[in-house]
């Protein structure tokens, strides 16, 4: 079904490192709030439950319609949590899911922090940036380090169509789960949805390995730590759960009522 929600919309163009962890079902089910819980999911083990963290270069995003506002470029990073269903203790109304929640979302962009805040009720704060060809270090204004990623690439390797990594089909269907977002300001008390996806004929991909540290639980509930504990973490040519750089044109739709169901 056509989404009419996406008729004006943003869009733009991005690179994002993802990384996916599977942590013990108990402590994602702390990261989502009343109203929503982890649910059915093929993608970690049993007992435990996938997060995603995207490290995300937005470039020339803007609307779909003319505006006064000029296009930009930011950077921003987000803590994921897919297949999370609504509660029968949710007082929106809705499908059950499966939808991806958002905890916390960092930028370096002052007008898209408040846009996201303020119009999808996304949890966005301002924090200070820092990338390097193989590193892409998060801080609090303040200076205090908040989280970090390191990756390496396979030597000569480049981006190539995503039909050429198999593992990545199950990650691509679990990154199209809609959005759902703590309605206003990322508060609630209710909830709204919205759909972020690509351009998937266009998108490339490589895999990489990665370490990821957060110095501090900045979500109550996500433990501070290094992941993995020794190493690196594998590439998604390797695993399900292995780590990617794509390369793809986004679009985010309107918010709306989660009564409503576009997959």
């Amino acid at each position: 079904m056509t989404n009419p929600f996406a008729l004006i919309r943003a869009q733009g163009e991005g690179i994002t490192r993802g990384v996916t962890l599977a942590l013990p079902t108990e402590t994602v089910r702390n990261l989502l709030p009343a109203g929503l819980e982890p649910g059915p999911q093929d993608i970690s083990p049993e007992g435990t439950h996938p997060v995603i963290l995207f490290f995300h270069d937005f470039f020339r995003a803007g609307f779909s319609i003319p505006t006064l506002l000029p296009s930009q470029s930011y950077r921003e990073f987000s803590l994921n949590v897919p297949f999370t269903y609504i509660s029968r203790e949710s007082i929106t109304p809705g499908y059950p899911g499966p939808y991806h929640f958002l905890p916390r979302l960092f930028l370096d962009n002052l007008s898209a922090t408040v846009t996201g805040l303020l119009g999808w009720g996304l949890a966005k704060e301002m924090a200070a940036f820092r990338l390097t060809t193989d590193r892409y270090s998060i801080s609090e204004l303040s200076g205090a380090r908040i989280t970090s990623l390191s990756w390496k690439a396979e030597a000569g390797g480049r981006h190539r169509p995503i039909a050429d990594w198999p593992n990545f089909a199950p990650v691509r269907d679990m990154l199209r789960q809609p959005m759902i977002l703590r309605y206003p300001l990322g508060l609630g008390p209710f909830f709204v949805a919205a759909n972020f996806d690509r351009n998937w004929d266009t998108a490339v991909l490589q895999p990489i390995q990665t370490v990821l540290d957060v110095d501090y639980e900045y979500v109550p509930g996500y433990p501070a730590g290094r992941y993995p504990g020794s190493g690196w973490s594998p590439g998604i040519d390797e695993s399900v759960l292995g780590s990617y750089e794509l390369v793809a044109p986004w679009w985010l739709s309107m918010p709306y009522p989660p009564l409503f169901s576009f997959r």
